[in-house]
């Protein structure tokens, strides 16, 4: 399993990139089958190497 983070910059960003009931980060989960904990500022993704990337590019 692997895990990489994204820092958030703005809270604004952290809100739209959420959405509604978090329903846009259950949405890329789902699709690149990883897993996404919020930590404050950060975003970890953890699963697969290869879903881990494509997620952490979808989410950038």
């Amino acid at each position: 399993m692997t895990e990489q983070i994204i820092t958030l910059e703005a809270t604004e960003q952290a809100v739209a990139l959420f959405g509604s009931f978090d329903e846009n980060i259950r949405m890329v989960e789902r699709e690149f089958s990883v897993s996404i904990v919020s930590r404050g500022s950060d975003l970890k993704i953890m699963g697969e190497a290869e879903n881990v990337d494509k997620a952490k590019r979808a989410l950038n």
